[in-house]
């Protein structure tokens, strides 16, 4: 230049960004594929609805329970994610204040449903259909390298039809379950509130689909629809089952692959099967853990319980911090700081 100055340097985004000048990134292989193994899984569930009444006594407490055992684990690194995502290893004294921390919300949880079970039950419904939705959202920033933003439509969308449409639609089957876990929780939802709660959600789903649509993003349109469709014709608890273990927490252990950075040599090269023996072997103390506090409150002598009940209060206890964490990792907003693979 004729001042001798040299050119200013434009800044460069943070990689793994989206640059409105390039265009949006390359969506995530692994995330990618999760989405569709777990929309694939729904999709065959709901495409057998018609066969299923005829298939036996899907209506059963049975299903649930197993498909909540088989999400557990995708809880079970908890206490490994922030370390995953802190640029410098943490102190020893965050770690043991989070190990602390962990179970100690969680006893709140359990205490709170051993004291107010009716009240703790409709609250954990609420923060499940805030964490089911929120989740999802940031499984899909994540997924196309987006800033993750939830936006209340779409965590209603998302996170609604698991909660609110059973709740609404399949009372003669649900309301037992409930009475099972805190007996006068039934009589708290009525009629009013499960209606509007109903339309609340149905009217998420349609203006999420409609700005998905808008956006480019017509695939994205189709996921909430599949999920009210699904809880609208499947038994609940084989479908609350299905959902948790096949799209939940699939969901879930997929972003966890992506956040442990012992993982990133194996995923840069496509390979997922190291990275998944990876997280069993992460996860097997932990959910052993809790499997086995699970099983002392069902099997103690002289103070057995249900294991419905104990079930769901256990995973309830455990959802509190777990949701916290999750919550946490999303404003961290990993994805912005990681490199395409």
């Amino acid at each position: 230049m004729a001042d001798g100055r040299a050119p200013a340097r434009t800044a460069r985004p943070p990689s793994g960004a989206t640059d409105e000048a390039e265009g949006p990134r390359r969506p995530d292989r692994l995330l990618r594929c999760a989405g569709t193994v777990s929309q694939l899984a729904l999709g065959g569930l709901l495409a057998l609805s018609p066969l299923i009444d005829a298939a036996g006594p899907v209506s059963s407490p049975a299903f649930l329970l197993a498909g909540l055992l088989l999400g557990l684990p995708h809880g079970a690194v908890d206490h490994l994610v922030p370390a995953w995502l802190s640029a410098r290893g943490r102190p020893v004294s965050a770690r043991v204040a989070l190990l602390v921390a962990y179970p100690a919300v969680a006893g709140v949880g359990l205490t709170a449903f051993r004291a107010a079970p009716d009240l703790a039950l409709v609250g954990f419904l609420i923060v499940s259909v805030v964490h089911f939705g929120t989740a999802d959202e940031a499984f899909h920033a994540e997924r196309d390298r987006r800033p993750i933003r939830p936006r209340v439509a779409a965590v209603l969308a998302y996170g609604g039809p698991p909660v609110v449409v059973p709740l609404a639609l399949w009372r003669d089957q649900v309301d037992p379950l409930l009475a099972a876990v805190a007996p006068r929780a039934p009589a708290l939802l009525t009629v009013e509130v499960r209606t509007l709660a109903l339309a609340t959600v149905l009217c998420a789903v349609a203006a999420t689909a409609i700005r998905e649509v808008r956006a480019g993003r017509v695939r994205d349109a189709v996921p909430p629809a599949l999920l009210t469709a699904l809880f609208s014709t499947v038994p609940p608890a084989l479908a609350i089952g299905a959902y948790f273990a096949a799209w939940h927490s699939c969901r879930h252990v997929a972003r966890l692959l992506r956040h442990d950075p012992g993982n990133a040599a194996d995923l840069e090269a496509g390979r997922v099967g190291p990275p998944l023996r990876r997280f069993a072997r992460q996860a097997a103390a932990p959910t052993a853990v809790a499997v086995a506090a699970l099983l002392a409150l069902v099997t103690w002598p002289g103070h057995r319980a249900d294991p419905l009940p104990a079930t769901v209060a256990v995973l309830a206890a455990l959802t509190l911090p777990h949701a916290a964490l999750v919550a946490w990792t999303d404003r961290r907003e990993p994805v912005l700081r990681r490199p395409a693979g």
